[in-house]
């Protein structure tokens, strides 16, 4: 049984604040693969590693004098941004329980604290330095620019010289088409939630090919037994998102899943590495 590939959703969120540095770093520590991160434009074009529109759950935005209704991504420019603190959040949610049962630390909270946004060059740039795969996910623009996020975002991984180690998504079928036409030697892939995974398997395949994709990246539940297999019998990569328990790790590898995209990199790699 061939094992599938950890990816770290966002970095490995679940020990530090997602997709930041210290993010990568832990996905790096725990064995992952690659990396899965999500991009979108700042007001002056730049394109910055974050996934939401909005600043106020992964930031101390709402501390700023922003106003409200311009603590999104697109209304900032880059150095607006970058004066945020986008890791002490981080200790006071607690997203998934890892400070209370003890795997994260005082020292590594301590560390959060003042973590910037990356920009997707910086982290490209770490990515090759650390041998890193790298999944970017391009993130609607809610009447923003979406083929200007595109254009940056194929400009960015073409002169990161890591081109060979990336793979680009999006659920936005236009920004997957429009990034094949301009970076083709890169692969991409269509993300699907569960209700577009309802699908005839012909009619999303031949969505896939019209697109130019090469990946299928769809969401863990609902999927059926076999249908996985479908997909990769006819040449497509299969990356499943997002697959935390211990149950869906080893049943996508029994299924045949290319790839798992986790929240808890090291739990899939001792897991599969359980199953030889």
């Amino acid at each position: 049984m061939t094992q599938p590939l950890v990816w770290a959703h966002r970095g490995a969120r679940s020990v530090a604040p997602e997709n930041t540095m210290a993010a990568a770093h832990a996905a790096l520590g725990q064995g992952a693969f690659g990396w899965e991160l999500d991009v979108h434009l700042s007001q002056d074009g730049q394109v910055v590693v974050i996934h939401d529109h909005g600043l106020r759950r992964t930031t101390d935005v709402k501390t700023r004098s922003f106003p409200r209704q311009d603590q999104v991504v697109g209304r900032l420019t880059l150095a607006e941004l970058r004066a945020l603190d986008a890791g002490s959040w981080f200790a006071r949610r607690d997203p998934f329980g890892t400070i209370a049962d003890g795997t994260v630390g005082h020292r590594e909270l301590s560390a959060f604290r003042g973590e910037l946004l990356p920009t997707l060059a910086e982290a490209l740039a770490w990515s090759r330095e650390a041998g890193l795969a790298v999944n970017v996910e391009i993130k609607d623009q809610l009447g923003g620019d979406d083929d200007g996020l595109v254009r940056a975002t194929a400009k960015r991984i073409r002169e990161s010289g890591w081109a060979g180690r990336v793979c680009v998504s999006s659920f936005r079928a236009a920004s997957v088409s429009l990034f094949h036409e301009f970076c083709p030697e890169v692969p991409v892939g269509l993300l699907l939630d569960t209700t577009a995974m309802q699908a005839p398997v012909e009619r999303i395949m031949g969505a896939l090919r019209d697109l130019g994709a090469t990946a299928l990246h769809p969401a863990v539940r609902g999927l059926r037994p076999g249908l996985i297999r479908e997909f990769t019998s006819s040449g497509f990569v299969v990356n499943v998102y997002t697959v935390n328990t211990p149950e869906q790790l080893i049943w996508l590898a029994r299924e045949g899943a290319t790839g798992v995209i986790t929240d808890f990199p090291g739990r899939a790699r001792d897991i599969y590495a359980k199953l030889g």
